[in-house]
């Protein structure tokens, strides 16, 4: 099988479905630890742990400024092996000022072996997104009454990811979109493109240098490092007893420090801090707080087996 084709094919697909797509509006929620969870901006990640997780995510930015942006976001996700396929259920709250956002969406990924450790998946998912803008308050009603004013539309995205010696993903968010009304933003369509590696230093040392690309109404890149420590006998990429790691996001100029710690093969946590370096600096002193947790209830692959997609792929040919 040619990876390079396939990686073509998707790649062609995500094209055609970006130019159906209207640019304009608002962007996306920002997640400094996104790392730890693709599957809430990539539906093509659904099920890329390769077992049954929950994660969740709580956001707060530019502590003590009115109207600061917040988030709350979560995922559950799980693979099947009999059918190399990965479902997911992602829901995000994001509210900034007086402008409320909820997006609750399916997602499903097929897995393509492309190697006994590596496989191509392609994603999709579809949902609903949810506005809401409080009048009155802020100066913003055009009627000159208090209350609310709200819409919902349909909700679609599209995904590649591909995992093996490397990780590289890409996705087209927010495909559908609506005139807004009542002056309310609309999402634009936002692509998002990432890539990493992992590589040891030492026996229980492991350094992963990532960076990605966000498109929407600006261009903002993201470049950094984490770094992970105690490994267990298994050496499983999710059992590392420690790690932290450093961050810088440009457009805004921010820089973020990452930690965690699994607490149990199962169980872990995470906390960033993020830094405004530019004009935001003088109203986000308090800076951006972020808390992240996960939880897996099962475990199909450790890095030293093969791939579950593989196995099931292999398993099922004749040769």
């Amino acid at each position: 099988m040619n990876m390079v084709y396939l990686l073509r094919r998707a790649l062609s697909a995500a094209a055609v479905a970006a130019s159906f797509a209207t640019a304009c509006g608002q962007s996306d929620f920002d997640l400094t630890q996104r790392w730890f969870n693709e599957t809430l901006y990539n539906p093509a990640a659904a099920g890329n742990s390769f077992s049954t997780g929950i994660f969740l995510h709580t956001r707060q930015q530019w502590l003590g400024f009115s109207g600061a942006p917040s988030t709350h976001a979560g995922t559950f996700d799980t693979y099947i092996e009999e059918i190399r396929s990965g479902f997911g259920l992602t829901f995000a709250a994001d509210r900034i000022g007086s402008v409320s956002s909820y997006n609750l969406r399916l997602a499903y990924a097929f897995y393509i072996p492309t190697g006994e450790k590596s496989a191509l998946s392609l994603g999709m998912s579809g949902g609903l997104l949810f506005r809401n803008r409080r009048l009155g308050d802020t100066g913003d009603d055009p009627a000159g009454v208090y209350g609310n004013v709200s819409e919902n539309s349909p909700d679609f995205d599209f995904g590649i990811e591909y995992r093996g010696p490397f990780k590289i993903g890409a996705s087209v968010r927010h495909i559908v979109s609506q005139p807004p009304k009542y002056n309310l933003p609309k999402h634009s369509v936002n692509i998002w493109a990432y890539a990493s590696a992992r590589f040891n230093l030492a026996e229980s040392v492991s350094i992963e240098p990532v960076a990605s690309l966000l498109s929407s109404e600006l261009y903002r890149i993201e470049a950094g490092v984490l770094m992970y420590f105690l490994k267990n006998e298994k050496k499983d990429v999710y059992n590392d007893r420690f790690w932290a790691g450093a961050l810088f996001r440009t457009g805004e100029g921010v820089f973020a420090l990452l930690a965690g710690i699994n607490i149990t093969p199962k169980l872990r946590i995470g906390y960033s801090f993020d830094y405004a370096l530019g004009d935001l600096s003088a109203i986000a002193k308090g800076g951006t707080h972020e808390l992240f947790m996960s939880f897996h209830m099962n475990r199909i692959f450790y890095k030293d087996e093969s791939c579950p997609a593989y196995k099931s792929y292999a398993g099922k040919r004749r040769f």
